[in-house]
């Protein structure tokens, strides 16, 4: 297993070699998610491995790990968002094998992939619509409602006497 990252890769010989790889990527070196989050914790940890599939369709498979800052949209503070997203990416596929193999896909530039942008893709993929804390992170003051306090008896509205003059038929 390697260490260092590069950002790209040549396919076809990384498929040859059968290596995999593992490490840290910078946040900052993804720009688009810095866009979305306040920051990061740490590196972002990513392993993966160029395979075949047992089809003899190429493969990208791995696991991208982040620990990510984002603003929480019900009390605009800051909120942990911990991210372990698994990896399986069809390299250059038609759309008959994407439908066939119900996997997503990767398209090369002549023959390279750019992993920092797979990975910057699959991270902003994983992330949640609307970030937000559980209601009692978010109000300290917040106090779930006990079910015992709920009482049996009827509330009284507007409308009872009218059900008293409509009588039982």
């Amino acid at each position: 297993m390697q260490n260092r990252l590069k950002r790209s890769y040549r396919v076809a010989s990384e498929l040859a070699r059968n290596d995999q790889f593992a490490g840290a990527i910078d946040f900052s070196d993804l720009t688009r998610l810095g866009e979305h989050v306040l920051g990061a914790d740490g590196a972002i940890e990513v392993e993966f491995a160029f395979v075949k599939n047992d089809f003899d369709h190429p493969l990208l498979r791995g696991r991208v790990r982040a620990s990510l800052q984002v603003e929480c949209q019900r009390c605009l503070e800051p909120m942990k968002l911990d991210i372990d997203q698994a990896l399986e990416l069809l390299i250059d596929a038609s759309d008959a094998d994407i439908e066939a193999y119900d996997t997503d896909s990767v398209y090369t530039d002549e023959g390279y992939l750019d992993l920092f942008e797979i990975v910057e893709d699959e991270l902003m993929l994983a992330m949640p619509l609307i970030h937000k804390h559980s209601e009692t992170d978010c109000n300290p003051y917040w106090q779930p409602q006990d079910s015992t306090e709920l009482s049996a008896e009827p509330v009284n509205t507007p409308f009872a006497a009218l059900g008293a003059l409509k009588g039982t038929d």
